[in-house]
Order: C-alpha cells, then structure tokens, then sequence
C-alpha cells in the first residue's frame, strides 16, 4: 500500500503543530500500560514518536507503525536505532505478536469505511498475543462544532517559530453522511516577523466520528471485548481483550 497521505506534507512540523495541540495526558497513561504489559508493545500510527519515544525511554520494549515515512524518518532523526515499520495499519503483517497494541490520538478515527475498520482490527487481533491488551482512544463528538456551518473558518493558532517566523494553521470541517464523516481541511502558512506570507499550502483528511456507545459491539464483532472504558479530556479510551466467544 502507498505510503503516501497528508502527514507526509506536515511531517517537518508535526512536533510543533499537532504535537503541542494534544494536552499530554496520553502520554503517562500509555506509559502506565505499557510497563504492565511486560512484554513487546506496537504503536498504530507511532508518526514522529510522541508516545513511542517516552515508552522507549521508559524501559517499554516498543515498536512503532505508520503509514508515512516522512513521519517515520523524523522519529529516527530524534533516534537512530528505533524499531519502526512504513505500513498501512488496515493491513499490516509483522510476523511477530504483541502484549499491548494500541491506536492513540483518534488515530482510528481515520479508517472511514467499515471495511478498513475490519481489516484493521483483523490486523491487530492476528498480531497481538492471546492474553494481551488492545486500547485505542477516539475524540468525542463536539456538538457546538457540528451545529456550525461547513464553511466556518477555525482559526487553530497563530505560533512563534524558533527562527522567529510564524506558524498559522485554519481549518474547514466538511460534515457528510449526516455529520458522520468530515472532511478536514488544515491550512498552513508560514509568516515573516511582520506578518508576510511565505509559504502556505493545504492538507485534506476524511475522518469518521463515533458514539461512545458504537464501539463496544463494533469491538465485540471484530474479536475483542471492551474490559475498560473511560474518557479523559475529549477523548474515549477503551482498553479490550479477545473475546473468548469468538471464533
């Protein structure tokens, strides 16, 4: 599969862009859970490592996956001799099997049609060991953003760059399927101390929003059992093992 998608055209700026948007409490929970685990761990959608390096640094024996290289490639800039594989998370094959797998920063969210969703989890359900754990995290749905029109204009921030540059980033949220599925278009320019534009370009990424109460039965169709769930911030967290009656 191509390795080609949106993050590829963001990756020199990921660490300054969505990076410092997540608030950081993933991070010590998926460390938590992964010093449990007690033995290999896989992140789904590792990008420039902001969970999978403060695993490795934590003693966790970690690998990461993404379909981006040019998010990979930045996360063996910050280390060397990280273990990372260029894949499709829809249909990737290891040859080895995991104690925890898991799917952060709504990273699941990206898989729109039912069958990406199956072959994902197939995926995971093949390479994780059988007692071992599963978690994904999924943003909640917003329904003050969902009320607005789709050609509302977010304005995300406006940032200082170390050169002294600036970063601006606007969006569009496209809603389809009846407010299922959005199409996010991510503007990005960079901007002189004085405010000119010198470079400016636009990403687009369709995203497939779900219910707290969808995804234990879709879980439970796919193999696995929902044993915890919670959310934190704006996200859901669900923590699953296989399901026994499952074939």
């Amino acid at each position: 599969m191509s390795c080609e998608t949106s993050y590829d055209r963001i990756a020199p700026i990921y660490d300054e862009d969505m990076g410092v948007n997540n608030p950081g409490w993933d991070i010590a929970f998926y460390v938590g859970r992964a010093r449990a685990a007690r033995g290999w761990v896989l992140e789904l959608g590792c990008g420039t490592g902001r969970i999978t390096l403060p695993l490795a640094q934590a003693g966790c024996r970690v690998a990461g996956l993404d379909l981006s290289l040019p998010m990979l490639r930045e996360l063996r800039r910050k280390d060397a001799g990280f273990l990372c594989f260029c894949a499709d998370m829809r249909g990737f094959s290891l040859r080895a099997r995991f104690s925890l797998i898991i799917c952060p920063f709504s990273a699941f969210t990206y898989l729109v049609e039912d069958a990406d969703q199956s072959a994902m989890l197939a995926a995971v359900r093949e390479h994780l060991e059988p007692d071992g754990v599963f978690i994904l995290d999924v943003f909640e749905p917003d329904a003050g953003i969902d009320a607005l029109p789709d050609d509302h204009v977010f304005q995300d921030y406006r940032r200082m760059r170390p050169d002294g540059t600036l970063l601006e980033r606007t969006k569009t949220i496209d809603k389809q399927r009846g407010g299922r599925v959005s199409i996010i278009r991510r503007t990005y320019r960079f901007l002189s101390p004085e405010g000119a534009v010198l470079q400016s370009f636009t990403t687009e990424d369709r995203i497939r929003c779900f219910r707290r109460e969808e995804l234990p039965p879709l879980l439970w169709n796919h193999g696995f059992e929902v044993v915890e769930e919670s959310g934190v911030s704006t996200a859901l967290i669900f923590v699953c093992r296989n399901n026994s009656e499952h074939g």
